[in-house]
């Protein structure tokens, strides 16, 4: 079974799951199902006090505050499944179930000869160092990945004031995000026409951090939703994430952040309904 086949099997498991818990007569008069999609612009926070020497040359500290004018944002996308239960007539509760890979890019620029890169990158002499002479600009973006299982807790605060159209619904959105890490890894992309070992591009197992398996995200964002018919809405929610304690366990610390934008549709279903 492949990972892609494994992640589907996953979502369609835990929908399954919410339909037998929740879908008992007489306990909920209406049950609010959401799938989404989400573009997510990420990053991290990345830094470090430690002494310890990192290269042969610099401390941890040291080097990282060297790299740091390298790193930027990266863009991934995001599933999402899950249900939304109404607490009252202004307050939802949701809570879901996402795939999403946060991280961030650094870029290894105007590499020369002799130049290192990152071990894994090339093979024998050429590993982690560029071997080949060559007059073409040669870049390296290592894009960090943190791959996580996310459970959002999110409070859904309804505001009562009118829209342009009495179909359109506005809230305020908050909660936390429960993760459990699947892997991390390292995606070296080489600029144009810039191959090594033949190959544009690398997959490196891990990034190197020691990755906490558990971590949690603050989120605070809004909830705009469209009622299309009596049973299916349209939802945008733009969610933005932080994690206050760094992901990893090492002398490096990571603090990702992101930029949620979740598409997507909302299915009630009235179970009294005769």
């Amino acid at each position: 079974m492949n990972w892609n086949l494994k992640k589907t099997s996953i979502f369609i498991l835990v929908l399954l799951t919410y339909s037998h818990c929740f879908a008992q007569k007489n306990t909920i008069s209406k049950l609010n199902f959401y799938a989404t999609i989400g573009a997510v612009f990420n990053g991290a926070i990345n830094s470090s006090t430690s002494s310890k020497l990192a290269n042969g040359t610099q401390t941890f500290s040291k080097y990282q505050d060297s790299i740091a004018s390298s790193e930027t944002w990266r863009l991934t996308y995001s599933p999402q499944i899950g249900i939304i239960y109404k607490l009252n007539k202004d307050v939802d509760f949701q809570c879901g179930l996402g795939y999403i890979v946060l991280g961030h890019q650094r870029t290894l620029s105007n590499l020369q000869f002799h130049s290192n890169t990152f071990p894994g990158i090339g093979t024998g002499l050429g590993n982690g160092i560029i071997i080949d002479k060559t007059n073409i600009e040669r870049n390296i973006n290592l894009n960090y990945r943190y791959h996580y299982l996310q459970v959002p807790l999110i409070i859904n605060y309804h505001l009562n004031f009118r829209t342009l159209t009495q179909k359109v619904k506005i809230a305020l959105s908050g909660g936390i995000g429960l993760n459990v890490l699947l892997k991390h890894d390292i995606n070296a992309v080489l600029s144009t026409g810039f191959k090594i070992d033949e190959k544009s591009s690398f997959s490196l197992d891990s990034t190197g951090y020691s990755a906490s398996v558990f971590t949690a995200n603050l989120m605070l964002g809004t909830m705009v939703d469209y009622n299309y018919s009596k049973q299916i809405k349209f939802v945008f929610q733009p969610m933005l994430g932080y994690y206050p304690l760094s992901v990893t366990n090492k002398d490096l610390a990571a603090k990702p952040w992101f930029v949620n934008f979740n598409l997507g549709v909302i299915y009630t279903l009235d179970l009294l309904k005769k």
